[in-house]
């Protein structure tokens, strides 16, 4: 999914209240790690899974365990 469908996918999904709350909560978290942002941006566009990862699988733990949670959420 490139960045434009991914955003439309997000915003669209922002309806909800506990999807809302649940994607904020994690973007917090995801910008108090530095450069994780962009590094996330980059991961989602890749379409391939087993690349998407093991792009994942590089991140630091604690900011894997968010990305993950992001990703299930979003495509869940």
């Amino acid at each position: 999914m490139n960045g434009y469908e991914l955003i439309m996918k997000i915003k669209s999904n922002m309806n909800d209240p506990v999807f809302a709350n649940e994607f904020n909560k994690l973007v917090a978290e995801l910008n108090t790690i530095p450069g994780l942002q962009q590094e996330v941006m980059k991961i989602a566009q890749i379409n391939d899974d087993k690349k998407r990862k093991k792009a994942i699988d590089r991140l630091p733990s604690k900011a894997k365990n968010i990305v993950q949670q992001v990703f299930k959420l979003v495509n869940g």
